[in-house]
Order: C-alpha cells, then structure tokens, then sequence
C-alpha cells in the first residue's frame, strides 16, 4: 500500500492493533552494561503499550539497566516462562497471577505497565437495549475466552445492573479482530472491541457502546508487572525492579506532555503493518484519547491494593480464580513503585 492512500478506515483498523506473526522472539545478545534484566512480555504491541516499551528499551539503559526482551503470543507462557526462572521480571493479566498464586506460585506484582485499557463493550442494538437484554435467549455475548479480562469486564457492569449470569450465553471467540467480525456478522450480539473501532461498527448497523472501563471501574487493571517473590528478596535484584519501574514512569510522564515522544515509541514498537503511513492527525488523537481523556500512563503508576481489591468480585464471578481467600498484600509489593518515584522526585 502507498505511503499516500491509506484510508481513515484502514489507519483505524491499524491502530486497533494486530499480534505479530507465530512464534516468539528470543532474547537478544547479552547486554554490556552491569545490570541486566530478562522481561517477559506478550508479542504485541499496540498504541497504549508503546510508551512503556520504550522506557524499558530506551530510559531504563540511562539508568544503568539493559532489559532482554522476550515476547510470546500466549500470556500462561509468561507465565511459566517467569515462574520457571528462564525469565525474571514479566507482563501479565493480574486474573493470571492471582489464579497461579491460588495454585501455589509465589509470583507477585510490582507495578502496572500502564492503566486503563482501549477496550470497550459493545452491543447489537436490535437486540440489545439494556444490560437486562443480554439475558434473552436469542442474545450471544463474545468474549476471547472463560474467565479472562473480556469477560469479567462484561460481568462487571452486568452484575452492578442486577443481571443473572445463570441466564447469559457466552461465546468464546477469540481475539479483537475475530470478535469485531462475529459482530458484524450478527453471530454475537455483544462483545468486546477497541475503541478506534467503534465508528466503524456504527457505520454498518445500530451499535452502542455500553461500558467504558475507566469510567466503570475507575480504575481497570489490564496489564501488571511481576516477578516471582524469592527474586524480589535479593536487594540486588529489587535495585533492578527499581529501575525497570522508574523507566516506565519516566516513558509515561514524557509520553503525556509530548505527542512527538508517544509518536517515536510508536513507530519504534507498535506492531503494525504499515504504520509509518499512518496519517499523523489520526495518530495525534489516538494519543490525545490515551494520554488525556482515559489516563493510560499515570505519572505516579497508580500502583494500589485497592484497584484490584474492587475487581475480585467479579474475577470471581467469572470463576477466572477460587473463592477461597487471597492475601492481596502478599501478592503486591508496594515498595518498587514507592522507591522509584522517591528516586524520581
């Protein structure tokens, strides 16, 4: 495609984002610098993630740590990769890391990568009025899959309306873009896509957009950052988890106050096809949404027990973990956010 014909349709759907081809990548080389780091991540990368990719590959080595990145498609293989030792310092749902300390791994979380998310829920309105409606029969909710974030971000506003789960029928189908096709092709009623992709949908049939997660939850949680506990014991090793936050909140303060930064970290790492022919006014308010009205990129990480404290009611309504009581002190360590924007001022 031309640098000079690509479409308000195509740049949108662009930027809603897409994975990057099967496999992962490795590690690179070794680093030179004395401190070094092996980060686990998923292997995308959309517009809300770039500006703390690009703390970690371009701030974290001013401040004398190189981070080794290494992404799978599958977030349970960050997981496992970072449970197993292979890799130190990892980026994942915290439904995932909550489930796995259910199930005996001392695996905790020290941060948020970012805040909020670009997601929202979206509902057929022939079908669909109210959040009641999602209890007929003929109604079908999409979802990626049973108990994950697309889910519980349904139940959530579903059950604050009154709604009775018994009566829902869900549907597991897979990724945004998968999702987006069983709407428009009436397979689903409801389900959950990115917000650059709403106008598009609306343009096609009668489509609203029911819950926005930032406005709902205030705030969701996406995407955390974790290591295991007995890593985080050595102080060397909590002076690099220090650092790796202090690059993420330095990316998120600059990413904020200037376009020109979130528009370098993402044509650097967003994985995109054909990005750098993105009409730059697109691109502009994309970063306006992130960084002003939703508040993806908090300068102090807005890292607090309370934020999932309020998300486990409906993690459990979703059966995402067990019922059985969870130590939330115990599984999120406060104190690297705390020294990092000590050391930050």
């Amino acid at each position: 495609m031309s640098k000079h014909t690509m479409t308000r349709r195509e740049a949108l759907r662009l930027i809603a984002g897409a994975p990057l081809a099967a496999g992962a990548a490795g590690f690179s080389g070794a680093a030179s610098a004395a401190d070094t780091v092996k980060c686990i991540n998923l292997g995308f990368a959309l517009g809300i993630h770039c500006p703390p990719t690009q703390g970690l590959t371009d701030e974290c080595p001013k401040l004398g740590l190189q981070v080794e990145m290494q992404r799978f498609q599958r977030m349970r293989d960050v997981l496992q990769t970072v449970s197993g030792g292979t890799g130190e310092i990892g980026v994942a749902e915290p439904i995932l890391l909550l489930r796995g300390r259910q199930a005996g791994n001392d695996l905790v979380m020290f941060g948020n990568f970012y805040l909020h998310t670009t997601l929202a829920v979206v509902v057929n309105t022939d079908s669909i009025q109210t959040w009641k409606d999602l209890e007929k029969p003929e109604v079908t909710v999409g979802i990626n899959s049973q108990g994950d974030i697309t889910q519980v971000m349904i139940i959530g506003g579903f059950l604050k309306a009154g709604g009775d789960l018994s009566k829902v029928k869900w549907a597991d189908v897979g990724g945004s873009g998968t999702r987006l096709r069983a709407l428009l092709a009436k397979r689903v009623q409801a389900t959950v896509v990115h917000f650059d992709q709403v106008p598009e949908i609306q343009k096609t049939g009668n489509y609203k957009v029911i819950l926005v997660p930032h406005r709902e939850y205030d705030p969701w949680i996406n995407e955390v950052v974790f290591a295991r506990g007995d890593w985080l014991k050595n102080d060397a090793n909590r002076r690099k988890a220090v650092a790796f936050m202090k690059g993420i909140l330095i990316a998120s303060r600059k990413a904020n106050a200037d376009f020109g930064y979130f528009k370098t970290a993402f044509i650097k790492h967003a994985t995109l096809k054909e990005k750098d022919s993105m009409p730059e006014a697109d691109m502009r308010a994309h970063w306006k949404t992130l960084a002003h009205e939703i508040g993806v990129w908090p300068a102090d990480n807005a890292f607090r027990v309370a934020s999932i404290e309020k998300l486990l009611p409906y993690y459990r309504a979703a059966k995402a973990i067990e019922e059985k009581p969870l130590d939330l002190a115990a599984a999120m360590d406060l104190g690297i956010v705390a020294q990092a924007l000590k050391d930050l001022g």
